[in-house]
């Protein structure tokens, strides 16, 4: 039987005493609360049953049982594996609504979320990515925005180094998605310089072995980026991998791709817009629109010193 206060949204969401829920917040408690109220006290056979039967009731029946079920997952490891195989049942969109919700969670909550259901949360990912369900590139895509530049927490480099294995180990599915591959190496080799301390030596170089193998073997895809690779490049041109790939790009371009054209070719390419936005936070990007849309010039000082504080004050920050 599930205890009905073993799972909670304040087990979900980090909440200070004066935090009141959102909407958003408390439609997941509400579904959290139907799901369990299926299944609480039946069989796993029977629950799977009520919540298949429930599922095809109608849209909103079945977006609430996948809501419940994904903060289930994220509330709960030990069960994790049985309501994932239950979620896959009910879903009637082939996962669409649940990357929805997981992708709300990823580029708006991500900030509140307790640490283990950030660990599950990339559990559920991996599950995807194993089951190559369609459109979970753009939840490594949410997750690669809340790595954030610059920064050297251990929960930022968690974060990193957990998603840099998770590519490492899924290369054949990202190599099938040409501009995830492109956003990879560009957010990698952007983090690439901020990581010379001492203690991340490892991470360091799996990120230059990655990046590298992947400008070897998967040059087209990156070429996109245009002439924002020449700059990042030349940022790390002095580690031996990238000295090796610079010297190529002036003297034997075609190494890369038959018709490659060399340094010259990219300059000429103008860097999508999403590639930079690749690289701020959700909150990030939010309060810069506020700045620059909201605040009237000459006021603008005081929130420009509080983005400073918040964002750019430490030494690898200066890299921003």
């Amino acid at each position: 039987m599930m205890d009905a206060n073993k799972h909670s949204i304040h087990k979900l969401f980090l909440f200070s005493p004066i935090d009141a829920k959102d909407d958003i917040e408390e439609k997941y408690e509400r579904c959290l609360l139907f799901v369990q109220n299926l299944i609480n006290g039946k069989s796993e056979k029977e629950g799977h049953e009520e919540l298949t039967s429930t599922a095809i009731k109608s849209t909103t029946s079945h977006e609430d049982v996948c809501i419940g079920l994904v903060v289930t997952i994220l509330t709960d490891s030990s069960s994790a594996q049985r309501h994932y195989r239950d979620l896959t049942y009910v879903t009637r969109d082939g996962m669409t609504y649940v990357l929805n919700v997981l992708n709300q969670i990823a580029c708006d909550k991500y900030h509140k979320l307790h640490d283990s259901s950030r660990n599950q949360l990339i559990w559920i990912l991996k599950e995807m990515i194993k089951t190559s369900v369609t459109g979970t590139d753009g939840l490594v895509m949410n997750l690669l925005r809340q790595i954030i530049g610059g920064d050297i927490s251990p929960k930022n480099v968690w974060l990193i180094e957990t998603l840099l294995d998770i590519l490492v180990e899924s290369r054949q599915w990202l190599e099938q998605i040409s501009f995830l591959v492109a956003s990879v190496v560009y957010t990698y080799l952007r983090l690439i310089g901020d990581h010379s301390n001492s203690l991340l030596v490892k991470l360091k170089q799996k990120e230059v072995d990655f990046c590298s193998s992947l400008l070897r073997e998967r040059f087209a895809d990156c070429i996109p980026i245009g002439r924002d690779l020449v700059r990042l490049l030349q940022n790390v041109a002095r580690i031996p991998e990238f000295e090796k790939i610079w010297r190529d790009l002036f003297s034997n371009p075609t190494v890369f791709a038959p018709n490659f054209g060399g340094i010259h070719q990219l300059m000429k390419i103008r860097t999508s817009r999403r590639f930079f936005q690749s690289r701020l936070t959700p909150d990030m990007e939010r309060k810069i629109v506020f700045l620059t849309s909201q605040v009237k010039f000459g006021q603008q000082k005081r929130y420009q010193d509080w983005f400073q504080r918040q964002y750019l004050s430490t030494p690898e920050s200066q890299t921003l």
